[in-house]
């Protein structure tokens, strides 16, 4: 148990000196201690800092100050939602009722809310905190309200609650009402917020489809208020709508017509112009639509269409460069298990590591490696600081093995060590029989070379991959440059590669 504990200390030591992601900063216990050699003249009773300012210290934007609402808050967040559900409401009803003469309880009352609301979300969007051009966080009434008036949004949002239905209780002016047109000015920050959004895959057709829709209805409520004639001639026809829903659902399927080039019969000039404006908006939608589609294809199978077209050049540079049919073959089954085992054609293992912070570079390679390290005995021991096992876990890498490839041959000199990864097993042939003779299977986390490493010697004995494998390599180099870090752990670290070829010394390895 006591071991235990101080592995749990190492791991500890070595997290911790690059990452505090695990530290919970609101309680004093782990709050950090100041430098002995402080320049500024504190009490002995203030050494350490508060979390407060430990996590103001990492509140890289800055502080909100008074009167201003964070822009990222989760009461902004909360409000911009209500303000997204009015806004898309009033994409329905607002044509509706301009279009159709829709009325009810419900758009009265509607009527009544939306300006409020709008009203609210002017200032609301006033006197919120913002980001500027460099990152840095914005506060303050004055410095917000500028920013806000100055930037454009004030214009549409200013119209948006700008009370046209109380308007038109007082006048029966067609125009007068056709003016609450202007409220869907709103409709830009919904629009914003889309294009904001993280937009890939299904997501992205989703909201193309949706604008389909909404353009739809737009047309359908247009085309119900502009096509006086046609409307006329509605008792001609064969299908003579009796409520609002058939007069909606008429107008919305000629619409559709319309945008496929399938137009109504059409009795006047507005009918005409508009019929024409339709199949324009038709061909950009139908182009948008069959895009996006292609699109969505394209990124449900881009991983899979990458490795396809990696097997078709890797096949035609094999045939440009006359490689033999049984060596290009496999070269192709070398592509075909890196994509099986790692969903990737990347030749380089570390490659997605290596993309990381160095913080994260070394906690996710001594999560992976750590338990490797430690099996082997010279690397194992308390004495060795945590930084020498960290440094050399920072080193290791990675090297991919197909099956019956050679990893190391018996008599050439050794200047790397392996270890087995999560997959795959090595076979060490038998130095002493002519014949290809297994004597040993290594398998996960099993690892070999160390003596051509350590001793500076030849190798004794020739390891085959038995199965598709990844090896991670420490190379000498990597060993001196820990010794030559560290002077004082290289002594410990002799002493106990000293102890280990004692034990081993009546072993074979390899």
């Amino acid at each position: 148990m006591k071991a235990e504990k101080s592995s749990l200390s190492d791991d500890d030591d070595i997290l911790r000196r690059f990452s505090v992601s695990s530290m919970n900063l609101t309680k004093s216990s782990v709050a950090v201690r100041k430098r002995k050699n402080n320049i500024f003249n504190e009490k002995q009773g203030n050494a350490s800092v508060s979390p407060e300012e430990i996590l103001n210290a990492r509140n890289l934007e800055g502080k909100v100050q008074p009167y201003t609402l964070h822009h990222n808050s989760r009461h902004r967040l909360v409000w911009d939602m209500i303000v997204m559900a009015i806004i898309l409401l009033d994409l329905v009803f607002t044509p509706l009722s301009l279009g159709f003469d829709y009325d009810s309880k419900f758009l009265d009352f509607y009527n009544i809310l939306e300006p409020v609301i709008f009203t609210i979300d002017f200032f609301v969007r006033m006197f919120s905190s913002y980001v500027n051009d460099h990152g840095d966080l914005v506060s303050g009434p004055r410095r917000t309200a500028t920013n806000y008036l100055m930037s454009g949004w004030a214009i549409p949002d200013f119209l948006s609650w700008f009370p046209f239905g109380f308007l038109t209780k007082f006048s029966h002016s067609d125009a007068l009402g056709f003016t609450k047109i202007i409220r869907l000015a709103k409709v830009s920050h919904l629009a914003y917020r889309l294009h904001s959004a993280k937009k890939v895959g299904l997501l992205r057709f989703l909201l193309l489809l949706a604008l389909v829709l909404t353009i739809a209805h737009l047309l359908t409520c247009y085309w119900s208020f502009v096509a006086v004639e046609w409307r006329a001639h509605l008792e001609d026809g064969a299908f003579v709508p009796k409520t609002m829903f058939e007069e909606y659902s008429l107008c919305w399927s000629l619409v559709i017509g319309c945008v496929n080039a399938s137009p109504p019969v059409m009795y006047s000039p507005m009918e005409l112009i508009s019929v024409a404006c339709f199949m324009i908006i038709g061909n950009i939608l139908q182009a948008s639509v069959f895009g996006a589609v292609a699109a969505l294809i394209s990124s449900i199978d881009e991983n899979e269409a990458a490795y396809s077209k990696k097997i078709v050049a890797t096949s035609e540079r094999c045939r440009f460069l006359g490689i033999p049919d049984d060596l290009a073959r496999r070269i192709r089954g070398y592509y075909e298990n890196l994509w099986r085992e790692t969903k990737s054609v990347s030749g380089d293992a570390d490659a997605f590591i290596n993309e990381l912070s160095p913080a994260l570079i070394c906690e996710v390679k001594f999560q992976l490696y750590r338990d490797m390290i430690r099996r082997i005995p010279f690397l194992s021991a308390k004495t060795l600081a945590p930084a020498v096992i960290e440094v050399l876990i920072l080193h290791l890498r990675t090297v991919i093995y197909m099956q019956d490839d050679v990893l190391i041959r018996k008599g050439e000199f050794g200047d790397w060590m392996g270890f087995i990864g999560s997959k795959g097993t090595v076979g060490v042939l038998d130095p002493n029989s002519e014949i290809c003779k297994i004597l040993c299977i290594l398998r996960k986390g099993d690892y070999f070379g160390e003596m051509a490493l350590l001793q500076h010697t030849k190798r004794s004995a020739t390891t085959v991959a038995l199965t598709w494998v990844q090896i991670h390599v420490l190379c000498r180099q990597d060993l001196d440059y820990v010794k030559e870090m560290y002077p004082t752990q290289a002594e410990i670290l002799e002493s106990e590669i000293t102890l280990y070829k004692k034990m081993t010394s009546a072993t074979e390895r390899w």
